[in-house]
């Protein structure tokens, strides 16, 4: 009994339980997980960095200067040696408004890069539903091709059942033979890919290899309402991230240029003074304002021009492609639910009622091998084109979230 008990608890802890898990449970997962976000959100740390710079009141810190010399007084005046000092205090000043428009552009920088963070948690979250998708469809056809080898071993057993009442030939029994290799074949390459395809979304979710985990969720049966085209253009210009970081962009390049043109005007540095030497003490102020004789900001205006230019040009193209995008999405979405409608009328009813009415009519011998293995043959087909197309529906799904920048309301 000891024994007993002792290894239950080692077989407890060495399987790793099932965790169960949601679409939406994946995509929260990924959001707090993923490697490639975790490190993307580390540039708003930066971003954020950069602003508080710009806020700084003053961009240069002060300098201060000392000078000591020791200087021999002539034999006249008695000799001897005096020591002479004095420091400086300087600070530099920006009169043209630099530090304002620098402000402008930080801000508009920090916001380009949360939004772009935003575009980032977009993408995941359509890549984790599609990847979710795939492996419900994967399993669902896993289990498809288990009870295809059932039923290939059933049909297996009542032909060799009929051969040996001499009610068929012995290829019958060997076609039976080859088409249950076939399936268990099917079945390893199923299994296969289901694997593959569970390693990629643990991959986006950020887990490790060895995590076990068992997705609930079914694949759509129902047929989704197809949206207005119209609506949907219009979301995805006003709610997708990226539309509104290449806004940002646009802005913060104009701000550069504006700073180039503005530094062009020097700064004026102010320096406060104290000498001191054997005949008197000095106190001054001093001003100095560098010449823009050579260094005119040539460069700076113009690749802060060119950066502003290709903003711009960013930006428009991005209108389009956001235009195919809704496009693409809504035709496949349209195809896909016309798809599933034939499927779900049509085709998978009719398919299984002809193959229940064939095997029977096989075990009681009214048609041949080849009749049945024909409708087992279509309906098998069929079935995986069901699943196929209920996977297209919900990628086509999860592209018209994606497009328009989230859900629908």
């Amino acid at each position: 009994m000891r024994c007993f008990i002792i290894t239950t608890f080692v077989i407890l802890f060495l399987v790793a339980p099932a965790y169960p898990m949601t679409v939406e449970e994946a995509v929260q997962h990924a959001l707090k997980h993923n490697p490639d976000l975790q490190a993307l959100r580390l540039e708003e740390a930066s971003a954020s960095g950069q602003l508080e710079k710009a806020r700084l009141f003053l961009m240069n810190n002060p300098t201060i200067g000392g000078n000591i010399s020791r200087k021999d007084k002539p034999e006249v005046e008695g000799g001897g040696a005096f020591t002479n000092y004095g420091f400086k205090l300087s600070q530099e000043f920006e009169i043209a408004g630099q530090r304002g428009t620098r402000i402008h552009m930080a801000e508009k920088e920090f916001a380009r890069v949360q939004v772009g963070i935003k575009d980032k948690e977009r993408v995941l979250i359509s890549e984790v539903k599609d990847s979710f998708t795939k492996v419900l469809a994967l399993k669902k056809k896993n289990g498809l091709a288990r009870e295809i080898v059932q039923l290939k071993e059933e049909l297996l057993g009542y032909t060799r059942i009929k051969f040996q009442a001499g009610e068929i030939s012995g290829l019958d029994v060997n076609l039976a033979e080859v088409e249950l290799s076939k399936a268990k074949r099917e079945h390893l390459l199923n299994e296969r890919e289901y694997r593959e395809s569970l390693l990629a979304l643990q991959g986006f979710l950020g887990l490790s290899p060895d995590m076990s985990f068992a997705l609930q969720g079914e694949l759509p049966s129902e047929l989704p309402l197809l949206p207005d085209r119209e609506v949907l253009k219009e979301a995805a210009f006003s709610r997708r991230p990226d539309a509104k970081a290449t806004v940002f962009e646009v802005e913060k390049t104009k701000a550069a240029l504006k700073l180039a043109k503005k530094e062009v005007i020097p700064n004026v540095t102010l320096s406060g003074f104290y000498d001191r030497d054997e005949l008197r003490n000095a106190v001054g102020l001093e001003i100095s304002i560098p010449l823009p004789l050579f260094d005119r900001k040539q460069a700076e205006k113009k690749e802060a021009y060119a950066r502003a230019e290709g903003a711009k040009i960013k930006s428009e193209g991005l209108k389009k492609t956001i235009e195919r995008d809704v496009e693409q999405a809504y035709s496949d979405l349209a195809t896909a639910i016309e798809e599933l409608s034939l499927f779900k009328k049509e085709i998978i009813v009719k398919a299984a009622e002809n193959l229940n009415l064939l095997n029977l009519a096989f075990k009681e011998g009214k048609v041949g091998f080849f009749e049945v293995r024909l409708a087992q043959k279509d309906t098998i087909e069929a079935q995986f084109a069901y699943i196929e197309a209920q996977t297209r529906t919900q990628l086509a799904l999860n592209a018209i979230e994606k497009t328009t920048g989230g859900k629908l309301k």
